[in-house]
């Protein structure tokens, strides 16, 4: 019963938290959240673990970069990611009019819209990068849309982000074997279904792909819609020029391997994709996601403080690091 309460007090806790900063100024909120995030930097690296796993991930994805340039970019990354997960609090608790004002540029929505229009399913690609939740409130009322999501540990806090995340028209499913029903269902009906592909998937049956150069388990089910449903396909992200206040939605077709019969061929390509995007806007993509933690084969453990002696020796060098030396 104690760990029950525990667990009830720490979600009440979180949502109090977030509600409290989804009534301060944005501004403010944000400023309180690249500060905090710009602080985990200056720890010792065997301290600090959200930047150890930022400056690993830009070393291994950069390996033209020194040391000193991965950790000034990696620095930076850490406080845009502060920046962004603080501005969700507006995202989840005021209305999503309020949120979509702060929009003032979408690129590509003609040639989404001219393939809402088509005879065929549309799959959205996206990935975690500058306000990601913004996108999916854009498009909501373009058309029926499902949407993958990760479900939290706490049912009151999913309860709360699933309806602001719904808030102009589309419908969440979680990324499990309900949420493939559902995503296959909506496919048949010649709806669009959006999926955030930088996640590592779970089971084995998803193949070693491809990205930065380093083969990682990467979610075959973008392959099996294609193969099956033919859609039409794009990348959809965002980023902040100026501010919380002056986002840019980018909606742009996929390459044409894409629609390649071979799986390696089609999921090559969507990473291909994601590195460019990523690389448009690098500082402004949640690189604290430890995408690598299953790449070249196996589980690698280069995220935890084992790899501090690696960095040390990077830094003392203005070197970067070398996959297969570590851990």
């Amino acid at each position: 019963m104690s760990d029950e309460n525990n667990n009830a007090r720490q979600q009440q806790w979180m949502l109090t938290a977030l509600r409290l900063f989804g009534r301060l100024p944005l501004g403010f909120v944000t400023r309180f959240g690249a500060f905090g995030a710009w602080l985990i930097t200056w720890l010792p690296l065997s301290m600090a673990g959200a930047y150890r796993v930022v400056l690993v991930n830009i070393l291994l994805c950069y390996p033209a970069l020194s040391y000193r340039e991965a950790a000034r970019r990696a620095r930076r990354a850490l406080t845009e990611t502060g920046r962004t997960l603080a501005e969700f609090t507006h995202v989840w608790t005021r209305p999503p009019e309020e949120t979509l004002r702060r929009v003032r540029s979408v690129k590509g929505m003609e040639a989404l819209r001219a393939a809402y229009a088509s005879d065929r399913p549309v799959l959205l690609l996206t990935l975690h990068q500058s306000s990601w939740e913004i996108p999916n409130l854009l498009l909501g009322p373009e058309g029926p849309m499902t949407v993958f999501y990760q479900t939290s540990a706490s049912d009151a806090f999913n309860t709360v982000v699933t309806r602001a995340r719904e808030g102009t028209g589309s419908t969440l499913v979680p990324a499990d074997a309900r949420g493939i029903k559902a995503a296959i269902a909506a496919m048949g009906r010649n709806e669009s279904v959006a999926i955030l592909v930088d996640h590592t998937p779970h089971g084995s049956n998803n193949p070693w792909v491809p990205f930065f150069g380093h083969p990682v388990r990467t979610s075959n089910l973008p392959y099996k819609l294609i193969s099956r449903y033919h859609p039409h396909v794009f990348f959809v992200g965002c980023h902040r020029r100026n501010g919380p206040n002056d986002i840019e939605v980018y909606i742009e077709p996929a390459a044409d391997a894409i629609h390649s019969d071979d799986e390696s061929t089609c999921l090559a390509a969507m990473n291909d994709g994601l590195a460019t995007l990523i690389s448009r806007y690098p500082e402004q993509y949640h690189w604290v996601y430890k995408r690598l933690r299953h790449s070249h084969g196996r589980k690698r453990q280069f995220y935890r403080a084992d790899v501090v002696p690696y960095l040390r020796d990077a830094r003392r060098r203005n070197g970067t690091l070398k996959v297969d030396e570590l851990p």
